[in-house]
């Protein structure tokens, strides 16, 4: 018990690593030098090593339909090994999205205990804080790098383990909207929380200086009044608030200088977003010709999977770069579009998993958010919505960047679709006794009482957690 315990303690640092520390973290390895294996790729093997798949895997069959995962995974993994003898590790490397995506398995034998569940939703927002003050380092970055430990990728190149700031504008917004969602106990702790979501998008958008955040601003903004219209208005009013402080800083004469070196403007906005389609304006010529460059990568990609029927079926496979192109921070080797990366290297047959497991993923989400809501489990309505956000933002993500490609990415992102997996598994089985039970007792739907399952004392604490196998 205390073994496992101690086991899903390291899981959640894993995770909570990667979303703070990102392209740092990613590096770390074991052993440390060559080709060792990533910290990330230690956690899910040994998580997988020790899980009871007699127990899982039926659990798992029963809670959602499974033939999409396996396609996904038993064609990518093996396109992957059969890679290997040709083009060795690389192809592991470069197959990393669909081996990454086993978290999810470990997710949901995770969230199983009640212990576990309630610890990760106490971490997130904590998480969340120490994204924000680590934010607040950012516009000092280039002198903090220098006093960063090094690590060595396997690429060649070397990285700072701290500074690197790759998913902190995004989970700047995810902290936004966690401050929106979950209601304070006064009006001042409302206002406050108001205030400070304005304050994070603000700082998102205007020192980052990201194309895609403007998109993940956007999305998140329908989800969250799509699903829960009593955000409007503080929504309303936090939009309100950050038009007044650009306002305010503009008329006080305040420069903010962001990533990009431009100052934070209405103005500065508008050019950027005119740059995503290739538009040149001053400040922003080097975001233009970004986003033409990816335009041809794409094109480019699209004559090669095209050029047969095998490559459009199947794909070009793992183990080389997709795109020839270097920086001095890195070699290139994805085109900047998750979705064209996995048309490119598993082909149609590779796209139709994908699409299809992801169909079945958002509507397992939906279902399961409506039976919260029917039985009033607000607290738990929150927690999806939360880590909808997070799916949202690595989604959005990959459109225009590197997103499922990356660790600090996916590894957190199928862990918790395995979290809500499991949430949905526990809300099922509490619906059907207080929804169909009611039916069936000529009763009021209303009328049937019950806590969420990771309150609940009928739940044996430890029943479910990552065990060893019995031998």
């Amino acid at each position: 018990m205390l073994l496992a315990r101690l086991f899903s303690v390291l899981l959640l640092v894993t995770i909570a690593l990667y979303l703070i520390f990102s392209q740092g973290f990613m590096q770390l390895r074991i052993p440390p030098m060559g080709s060792g294996i990533p910290v990330g790729e230690m956690a899910l093997l040994s998580s997988l090593a020790i899980i009871n798949y007699s127990k899982v895997l039926p659990r798992l069959a029963t809670t959602v339909f499974l033939a999409p995962f396996a396609l996904w995974w038993t064609y990518g993994i093996g396109r992957a090994i059969l890679a290997t003898p040709e083009y060795g590790l690389w192809a592991l490397r470069d197959a990393t999205h669909v081996i990454e995506s086993l978290f999810l398995i470990v997710g949901f034998v995770f969230a199983a205990s009640p212990r576990a569940m309630e610890q990760l939703f106490r971490w997130l927002p904590r998480i969340l804080l120490i994204v924000c003050l680590y934010a607040l380092t950012y516009p000092f970055a280039s002198a903090l790098v220098e006093i960063s430990p090094k690590l060595t990728a396997v690429g060649g190149y070397e990285t700072p383990l701290f500074f690197n700031y790759h998913t902190t504008s995004g989970l700047l917004l995810m902290a936004a909207a966690y401050l929106v969602l979950f209601r304070r106990k006064t009006s001042l702790g409302n206002i406050l929380a108001v205030l400070s979501a304005a304050f994070l998008v603000g700082y998102s958008v205007f020192v980052f200086q990201q194309r895609t955040v403007y998109l993940q601003v956007i999305v998140i903004a329908v989800v969250l009044v799509w699903y829960r219209k009593d955000v409007i208005v503080k929504g309303y009013y936090a939009v309100l608030i950050l038009i007044a402080a650009v306002m305010l800083i503009s008329f006080v004469g305040l420069q903010i200088e962001g990533r990009m070196g431009q100052v934070g403007s209405v103005e500065f906005l508008v050019n950027h977003l005119g740059a995503s389609v290739g538009i040149e304006s001053e400040g922003v010529e080097g975001a233009a010709g970004g986003a033409d460059l990816r335009v041809e990568w794409w094109k480019d990609l699209y004559e090669q999977w095209t050029a047969s029927l095998g490559n459009f079926l199947f794909g070009l496979g793992y183990g080389f770069p997709l795109v020839e192109y270097s920086i001095p921070e890195a070699v290139v080797r994805e085109p900047h579009n998750s979705y064209i990366s996995i048309l490119a290297r598993l082909g149609l047959l590779g796209g139709i998993a994908f699409v299809w497991m992801y169909a079945v993923l958002l509507r397992f989400w939906g279902r399961t958010y409506r039976m919260c809501a029917q039985m009033n489990w607000r607290e738990w309505q929150h927690r999806l919505l939360i880590l909808l956000v997070f799916f949202v933002l690595v989604m959005v993500r990959g459109v225009g960047e590197p997103g499922f490609e990356k660790p600090f990415y996916a590894i957190p992102y199928y862990f918790f679709w395995g979290v809500v997996l499991q949430m949905g598994y526990q809300v099922r089985n509490t619906y059907a006794w207080v929804v169909d039970g009611a039916d069936a007792r000529g009763l009021s739907r209303n009328s049937g009482s019950a806590r969420p399952p990771a309150k609940r004392a009928s739940v044996q604490e430890g029943e479910h957690e990552i065990q060893p196998v019995p031998r």
